[in-house]
C-alpha cells in the first residue's frame, strides 16, 4: 500500500508540472458498459464513452467557455481466460467525431492481473489501428498500470465502496510522425448489491509532448458498468 501511495505522488506531481503547458481543455465524460459472459471462456463487452467540451483555457488568455461535442465511441470486445490472471481481447471501435472526421478502430490487448491483500493491481498492453478517411492509418501502442482499492476491508464486496487509480502511456505513429500521450485516471467507486460499478472521477490527460503547445485535457468522468 505504501508504495502505491508513492507512485501516485509521483504520477501527481509529474501531471502538476506538465500544467505549466499552453493549453488547457475542461470537459465531462460518461461512460456506459454492459459485459455478458457467453460461455465459460468468453466475454463479451459492449461500451459506449461520450466527451463533451466545456471551456478551453490557452494559456496567458481569458478562458473560453462554451459547449461542444468533443467525440462519442461505440465499442464491442471480446474476450477470452488464458488463467485466472492473463486474457486476452479483441475488439472494434466507430467514433461519431465532433469534426466530422469519423473513423474506425481496430483494437487487440492482452491483461495481467495481480491480487494482493487489499488492492488489485493490472497491467494492459493494447496495440489499436484508426482508420479515417483521407488520413494515412494511425497506430498506436499502449501500456497501462491500474489499482483497484478496497476502501472498507481486504476485499472489494457488495455495498462497498472502492478507490481506482490508472496511468496509461501511448505512443502513436501517423504517416512518419510519431506522438506521445499520458493518461491519468482517479476515481470513486461503489459496488453494488446486484453487482452494477458506479465510479466517479477525474480523467487527465496530456499529449502533444513533440509540439510547442502541450496540451492537457482534464475530464469529469462518470461511468455506470453492468455485468449481466
Amino acid at each position: 500500500m505504501r508504495y502505491i501511495l508513492v507512485v501516485i505522488f509521483g504520477m501527481i506531481v509529474g501531471h502538476q508540472g506538465m500544467a505549466q503547458g499552453r493549453l488547457t481543455n475542461l470537459g465531462f465524460f460518461p461512460e456506459l458498459q454492459v459485459r455478458v459472459k457467453a460461455s465459460e471462456k468468453l466475454r463479451l463487452t459492449g461500451k459506449i464513452e461520450s466527451q463533451h467540451g466545456m471551456a478551453s483555457l490557452p494559456e496567458g488568455n481569458e478562458a473560453s467557455w462554451a459547449y461542444r461535442h468533443v467525440l462519442t465511441d461505440f465499442q464491442g470486445f471480446a474476450g477470452t481466460s488464458i488463467n485466472p490472471f492473463v486474457s486476452l481481447t479483441g475488439g472494434y471501435q466507430f467514433r461519431l467525431d465532433g469534426r466530422n472526421n469519423d473513423s474506425h478502430r481496430t483494437i487487440q490487448q492482452i491483461s495481467f492481473l495481480q491480487r494482493k491483500s487489499t488492492f488489485r493491481l493490472g497491467h494492459r498492453i493494447r496495440t489499436d489501428q484508426t482508420f479515417a478517411a483521407a488520413e494515412a492509418i494511425e497506430y498506436r501502442l499502449r501500456y497501462q498500470l491500474s489499482a483497484e482499492i478496497a476502501l472498507q476491508g481486504q476485499t472489494v464486496d457488495p455495498g462497498e465502496y472502492y478507490l481506482v487509480l490508472a496511468d496509461e502511456l501511448i505512443y502513436s505513429y501517423q504517416d512518419r510522425d510519431s506522438g506521445l500521450e499520458n493518461r491519468f485516471v482517479a476515481a470513486l467507486g461503489h459496488l453494488s448489491r446486484n453487482r452494477q460499478k458506479f465510479q466517479v472521477g477525474i480523467d487527465h490527460r496530456t499529449d502533444r509532448f513533440f509540439d510547442a503547445a502541450l496540451r492537457q485535457r482534464i475530464w469529469f468522468k462518470f461511468g455506470w458498468y453492468l455485468t449481466l
